[in-house]
């Protein structure tokens, strides 16, 4: 059997995009769900700054839309996402400041190019 899921991708979204971020991941992905794709911020940078995290499998198609622009809403997303959210998003991608994108079939490598790590939680292991 093969997929059509071919690359994996590791997003970081600073926690003032996260609206933003999820108005992009809901007209990017395939449900209306991807609206709550990133909900806490539980990594952060050098500098302290924090960020949600979220990695997953992709199609060729998300490929091409990540590098020639914000397709149109789809029917999953008419209603639920912003599209004026999602470009502002699309826009920030790998800027500073912005979302951060890496291609990677090791999230943990992806997340560690970012220059993030995980927040210790107390009493978390």
């Amino acid at each position: 059997m093969t997929t059509s899921y071919t690359h994996r991708v590791t997003i970081a979204a600073p926690e003032s995009m996260m609206p933003e971020a999820n108005h992009l991941a809901c007209i990017m992905g395939e449900s209306s769900a991807d609206i709550e794709t990133f909900k806490q911020a539980s990594y952060q940078d050098a500098q302290g700054n924090l960020y949600a995290v979220c990695s997953t499998v992709v199609t060729d198609t998300f490929m091409q839309a990540q590098s020639e622009g914000l397709p149109p809403t789809p029917a999953h997303a008419e209603g639920v996402a912003d599209p004026a959210l999602a470009q502002a998003a699309y826009d920030s991608l790998n800027a500073e400041g912005g979302l951060m994108m890496v291609v990677n079939d090791n999230p943990q490598a992806a997340i560690e190019q970012m220059g993030l790590e995980a927040i210790k939680q107390e009493g978390v292991v």
